[in-house]
């Protein structure tokens, strides 16, 4: 089973793109997209990393929340729980594929909040890659609304007046009050998971959050390795002149698949 595939329930549909293990595969990987514009920048990013997988012997899973992309819904109904069902669901589907073989979750930046949500309310173990993860929603949040202002204000993108958003855009996107106030509660250190679990961090510069995240997980019997990344290869999120022009570097995605091509299933 390969290629554009849609899955889950008949009203709440989930559009996935399937890249089977081109080799004799040896594990499954579920990729989960970020959301809001890291979305659409990591895209291409991501499908490389599925690709560089499969032809390593996993097969590898990427999909869209409900709610954006091409599954069903519109933004105004992307929300945290929804997201929960949505990962259980990509899971079932990806299972179905994979069968018994092992799986791991990727995560990248705010797509983390979602999978450390989940995985904390599984009962076995769990195997996780947590891509410069997210560690506080408030912090998120804070930091797509400040964007949002130097968007209509200061990055040069109205240069007849300042734009007149609608009450419910953020950087262009169509976001449900709700899932805002959702992810503002999220704080990564306040979660467990199950006895057994792995993690792998991957960074480009491990911030004081992230550090702390990681010696919580150890704390609480998770098992924590971390990927440190080239650090001059490591886009600036936070320029407002490049908000729409940012992806994931080649040099960063060749390293991280290398890592996980040896170690994935050791």
């Amino acid at each position: 089973m390969s290629g554009p595939q849609f899955f889950g329930e008949a009203s709440h549909a989930l559009f996935g793109i399937m890249h089977p293990a081109v080799t004799p595969a040896r594990g499954a990987m579920l990729i989960c997209q970020p959301l809001l514009q890291d979305g659409l920048n990591s895209h291409r990013g991501m499908w490389t990393v599925a690709e560089g997988l499969a032809k390593a012997g996993t097969h590898a899973l990427r999909f869209d929340w409900y709610g954006s992309g091409d599954s069903g819904g519109d933004g105004g109904q992307l929300a945290l729980p929804g997201m929960q069902s949505d990962l259980r669901h990509a899971d079932a589907f990806l299972a179905s594929v994979s069968g018994d073989l092992p799986r791991r979750w990727l995560a990248l930046r705010s797509a983390s909040i979602a999978l450390l949500s989940y995985a904390s309310r599984q009962r076995e173990p769990v195997d996780l890659v947590l891509w410069d993860p997210c560690v506080s929603g408030r912090d998120l949040v804070s930091g797509w609304r400040a964007m949002h202002q130097l968007q209509l204000s200061k990055a040069g993108r109205f240069p007849h007046g300042h734009a007149l958003p609608s009450a419910d855009d953020l950087l262009g996107f169509q976001v449900c009050p709700g899932l805002l106030a959702a992810l503002t509660t999220f704080d990564a250190c306040q979660l467990r998971l199950p006895a057994g679990s792995r993690v792998l961090m991957v960074t480009w510069t491990c911030s004081a959050a992230q550090d702390r995240l990681m010696e919580h997980l150890r704390l609480s019997g998770t098992t924590v390795t971390s990927l440190l990344l080239a650090v001059d290869d490591g886009p600036d999120l936070t320029d407002p002149e490049r908000f729409e022009n940012q992806s994931l570097p080649r040099r960063s995605i060749t390293q991280l698949l290398g890592h996980l091509n040896g170690s994935a299933h050791a």
